[in-house]
């Protein structure tokens, strides 16, 4: 069953996660070793049985290429180190080039999909109870470690009150990841028939919205705003692009609005979001790009892959003094400004791509609905990602999964057509 490779490398990424907040396993290493090995089995398994490789060669595939092709480039740079690319490439071309290889091979159908958002939604739950456990019982040793010996106390303790991170690396991840799944589950939640799963997506859905506020991570809340904005765009029905407006707007409007709910720390909080001019935190950051535009206005290839920021301890030859907030910011210091701008227009592509497939290629009511949920992830994934540095796991094969199914669904329609 090795066509199936894709299920074992998408669980062992949550999975590991979950384990890690209690044991020491070093997570980079391991998943990486576990999706090699898995995608080189079916590479064997290819040369001596038929297998669709056809669907693997898709516009998903080139634009990675491409940008693989550039971060293999960025060895030549000057201020290269070995180990640092060597950890980095994985979240920047690996992980990407394997799942526009594997989903489309390995998923084929609207149930296969349903088990993809099941089994994330297992991990949901986990993480949503695990950030209820830290809230009202403590943090656990090896936690403990992380807020007073590693310094996660100073961005997780802090006026608001105290940010849970649940089993992620830190509370920036936890909440947008969070957001993730809000519009991911909500919304395959309006598309599903069974109700059973209808309503098991809703509770999912509810659990994340809880994870995302005592998250306390503001970006967090821009992932569903930006996920209901596009598939008001792309549901293509009056019902849903009324919902979706009203939804929207009813957000907007509470958090920017009223004081509605300024009692609760969380709350208070996420209304930040909303005026961010006037939050210090901002202003900080506002003021470090200032003074990285000087110093990387004389590398347009960036400081190599790895090296953009907190690298004192790969020793290279050159420091970026100012940490990157953003993982936008860190593309943009890690492969300058050609390399950032590669990476957002690659990625502007997959959007309109996929977008085109999903208003004019996907003719099934409800596949179109699920594909429409995975793309509004990456869709608010990506604008979150312009303000916190969250390309940890699992966000990526979570992502990357999403872009492969919507560059796989004219398969899907085709098979639901015969």
């Amino acid at each position: 069953y090795s066509e199936k490779g894709f299920y074992p490398v998408y669980i062992s990424h949550l999975i590991l996660l979950a384990l890690n907040s209690y044991l020491d396993i070093k997570l980079g290493v391991t998943t990486v070793l576990i999706t090699l090995a898995i995608f080189m089995l079916i590479i064997v398994k290819g040369i001596y049985n038929k297998m669709e490789w056809k669907h693997a060669i898709n516009p998903m595939l080139m634009a990675y290429s491409i940008w693989a092709a550039y971060c293999i480039l960025e060895i030549g740079n000057p201020n290269h180190v070995q180990e640092a690319w060597n950890i980095s490439i994985t979240q920047y071309a690996v992980y990407p080039l394997v799942c526009a290889i594997l989903v489309p091979i390995s998923i084929n159908n609207k149930t296969h999909i349903h088990w993809l958002i099941v089994i994330w939604s297992i991990f949901i739950l986990f993480a949503a109870f695990k950030g209820y456990w830290q809230k009202n019982h403590g943090f656990n040793e090896k936690e403990l470690y992380f807020l007073y010996e590693l310094g996660g106390a100073k961005t997780h303790i802090i006026w608001s009150g105290i940010r849970y991170f649940s089993v992620f690396s830190d509370a920036a991840n936890y909440g947008v990841h969070m957001g993730m799944a809000i519009i991911g589950l909500g919304i395959s939640a309006i598309y599903t028939k069974n109700k059973f799963l209808k309503i098991y997506y809703l509770l999912v859905t509810f659990a994340a919205i809880y994870g995302m506020f005592i998250s306390g991570t503001r970006a967090a809340i821009a992932v569903p705003l930006a996920g209901i904005f596009l598939f008001t765009l792309l549901a293509g029905n009056i019902r849903f692009f009324s919902l979706g407006a009203i939804l929207g707007l009813g957000i907007f409007i509470f958090f920017n609005f009223t004081t509605i709910g300024d009692g609760n720390q969380n709350i208070r909080r996420m209304r930040t979001a909303f005026n961010p001019t006037k939050d210090a935190s901002y202003q900080v950051r506002k003021t470090n790009q200032e003074r990285m535009k000087i110093l990387m206005s004389s590398k347009p290839f960036g400081y190599g892959i790895g090296l953009g920021g907190k690298a004192e301890k790969f020793h290279p030859k050159e420091l970026m003094p100012y940490p990157p907030d953003s993982w936008m910011v860190n593309v943009w210091t890690d492969t300058g400004i050609i390399g950032l701008t590669i990476y957002i227009l690659l990625h502007s592509f997959l959007f309109v791509y996929c977008s085109w497939i999903l208003l004019f290629k996907i003719k099934d009511f409800r596949l179109k609905g699920l594909l429409t949920a995975w793309l509004c992830v990456c869709f608010g994934y990506f604008v979150a990602a312009f303000a916190n540095d969250i390309m940890q796991y699992p966000n990526s094969i979570v992502v990357y999964t999403g872009f492969g199914l919507c560059v796989a669904g004219p398969l899907f329609s085709n098979k639901l057509n015969q």
